[in-house]
């Protein structure tokens, strides 16, 4: 029986969502992120304290074998917490032998053709996993999880559920209810720029917010020096 290695390490935890993205690079790399919001209050069903949870959950997964190269942080928030697992791949074909992967998807092949790649999954392996699991309680396991796949390339076509042509982002669900759920994807030699750029802004954000704060600082700070300086030589 395959073993879902990755994503149900992080979902062991009361009652959670998962939104999985992903990032295809003109260059061909791949980066993934996928988050797990888990509601506060079925923490402290379990717990005295969110942040002793959130800390304990993340050093545990920190030590466990096959885990070394992924980054996991987690944020407690009004209502809810979520964990963050990210990695990068250097090539398609480094993804798909993956731990991440493999524990949604039995196998992938990635087709290039001049300028063009091809992309496509077998049905998906995870609900299939589950399903025939019985360490498994039900409590853990959930009906379907969303796949987010921001392209820097043109994507020339897809099987894809949504598609957000602003930011180049295409959305599949994995569900319960159809197990031959699978990602087909081509991309073309074209480069999406505005939506590099997106990505950019999406992940230095908070970067991007205080350095415009600092330099709006600055720019008023010698505003009002040249306007005071003005005045005093007019006296």
């Amino acid at each position: 029986m395959k073993k879902v290695l990755l994503v149900l390490s992080i979902l062991f935890l009361t009652g959670c969502s998962v939104d999985y993205n992903m990032t295809v690079t003109n260059k061909g790399e791949v980066r993934e992120k996928f988050y797990v919001y888990v509601d506060n209050s079925k923490i402290l069903k379990t717990s005295s304290s969110i942040d002793e949870y959130l800390d304990t959950y993340v050093t545990s997964y920190r030590k466990k074998q096959g885990n070394e190269k992924f980054s996991i942080k987690a944020k407690q928030r009004k209502n809810d917490s979520y964990f963050l697992v990210s990695r990068k791949y250097k090539t398609l074909e480094e993804y798909v032998v993956s731990n991440s992967f493999r524990s949604m998807f039995n196998s992938a092949s990635v087709e290039r053709n001049g300028k063009y790649t091809t992309f496509l999954t077998s049905k998906n392996a995870y609900l299939e996993s589950i399903k025939n699991d019985d360490l498994i309680s039900d409590a853990y396991k959930y009906e379907s999880f969303k796949i987010n796949i921001r392209f820097y390339n043109e994507v020339i076509d897809s099987n894809a559920a949504e598609v957000d042509k602003k930011n180049n982002i295409y959305t599949w669900y994995v569900k319960e209810d159809n197990e031959d759920s699978y990602i087909y994807f081509k991309i073309g030699p074209k480069v999406r720029y505005d939506a590099m750029l997106l990505d950019f802004v999406d992940n230095h954000l908070a970067a991007i917010i205080t350095v415009s704060s600092i330099v709006a600082v600055i720019l008023g700070a010698m505003s009002y020096l040249v306007i005071k300086s003005k005045k005093n030589n007019e006296v």
